[in-house]
């Protein structure tokens, strides 16, 4: 095996850190995977990236400065430290270790430490890449999400769920996607706009499918926020998303999942959301120093159903809205750390003035994942989690 890489030049260029970075993006989807290692309950995605930090730490041959990191991005190493600190002291405090330590592994941890062996491998002329990736990703993702829609293969009220276990999760991992075709579709040459015309045309139909509303407005409000920052606002632009929103919820008129949002019937999403906050408002009346712990929430939601009869919903893992989920899984510290995190990284990307295309599809993604967020939770999912990571790794 050395000679063949002493030799094989071609080889070499395929096999190595670089390149398994864009695999291990491009297989975000891989977390459906699970298998065990050692009695070890894991992922495809959390293999690779293992794989990707054990060759950056031991095979690399660039080496880290940890000092001079650590000096550099001083004010994002406290957020982090926040955060972390929150989650683990509200693990302890409430003792779900296995659950607990699980998800702080599986959507904490790998997915900031593969952000950093990214930002530290991957250099500025190829960040395109990273988008570009995760682009074709969501592409195939909604090209077999869209047979399975033509298979029949949809959710009991007509919604598309594809490889994910609810059309919302679909939802969420195509969205960004929306993003970066737009910014890399302006520059790009004759055959790559074919290309972005048709993955996106592929990529908006398996969305539309989802009948995410949320997904829907968050995305189109991003689109206008990023023109609005671009500082070249074309209000055609502005018209046509608003004429295409206004289009997308006129074909909703007739289906009873519109219908029961817009009478506040009280089986609809958002009758159930609103239950749903008032149990994580009785949960942080008792908890909002250290929060639940990751990986409780359904049993607690659950044990508070007797202060709030009927329950609208039985199967809740997540608390819907991206802030209370940070505050009841990291309790006050890890909240802190969150909001503290979001500020730093707004106001360094918005201070730069370097490769604006990169930067609008970063502020797009982050703007859709808090816009969306304040309905579900884009964060607390092995593909979102890593997604959200690597716009601090650009």
């Amino acid at each position: 095996m050395p000679r063949l890489y002493e030799d094989g030049s071609k080889m070499k260029k395929i096999i190595n850190l670089e390149n398994l970075i864009y695999l291990t993006i491009f297989a975000l989807p891989s977390y459906l995977l699970r298998f065990s290692f050692f009695g070890f309950p894991t992922n495809v995605l959390d293999g690779l990236i293992a794989v990707c930090v054990v060759w950056r730490i031991f095979f690399y041959e660039e080496k880290i400065d940890y000092k001079l990191f650590f000096e550099k991005y001083k004010p994002f190493v406290f957020s982090v430290g926040l955060i972390f600190f929150g989650l683990t002291v509200s693990v302890l405090a409430n003792k779900n270790y296995a659950a607990g330590f699980g998800i702080i592994k599986s959507w904490f941890l790998l997915p900031l430490v593969f952000s950093l062996v990214v930002s530290s491998v991957i250099k500025e002329d190829k960040i395109k890449n990273i988008f570009l990736a995760y682009y074709i990703s969501a592409f195939i993702v909604a090209l077999v999400s869209l047979g399975y829609f033509f298979l029949g293969q949809i959710t009991y009220d007509g919604r598309l769920a594809g490889i994910f276990n609810s059309p919302n999760y679909l939802a969420m991992y195509l969205a960004p996607a929306v993003f970066i075709g737009c910014q890399l579709f302006f520059g790009a040459s004759r055959n790559s706009k074919t290309f972005f015309l048709i993955s996106g045309a592929i990529i908006l139909a398996a969305l539309y499918l989802t009948f995410s509303y949320a997904a829907w407005v968050a995305a189109a409000v991003a689109l206008v926020l990023v023109f609005i920052l671009e500082k070249k606002i074309n209000w055609k632009k502005v018209l046509i998303i608003i004429f295409a929103i206004i289009i997308l919820f006129s074909s909703q008129v007739e289906k009873n999942k519109f219908s029961s949002l817009a009478n506040l019937d009280e089986r609809s999403s958002l009758q159930s959301r609103m239950m749903i906050w008032r149990s994580v408002e009785k949960m942080l009346a008792d908890n909002w120093f250290w929060g639940i712990g990751a990986g409780n929430f359904q049993e607690k939601y659950l044990e508070n159903q007797k202060y709030f009869p009927p329950y609208l919903e039985w199967a809740v893992p997540h608390p819907h809205n991206l802030f209370l989920t940070f505050w009841l899984y990291g309790g006050i510290f890890g909240l802190a750390g969150f909001i503290m995190l979001l500020y730093f990284w707004f106001a360094k990307v918005l201070s730069t003035t370097k490769n604006s295309q990169l930067k609008f599809i970063a502020l797009g993604i982050m703007f859709y994942i808090l816009l969306h967020g304040l309905v579900d939770t884009t964060y607390f999912k092995n593909d979102l989690a890593v997604l959200f990571w690597m716009l601090f790794a650009i």
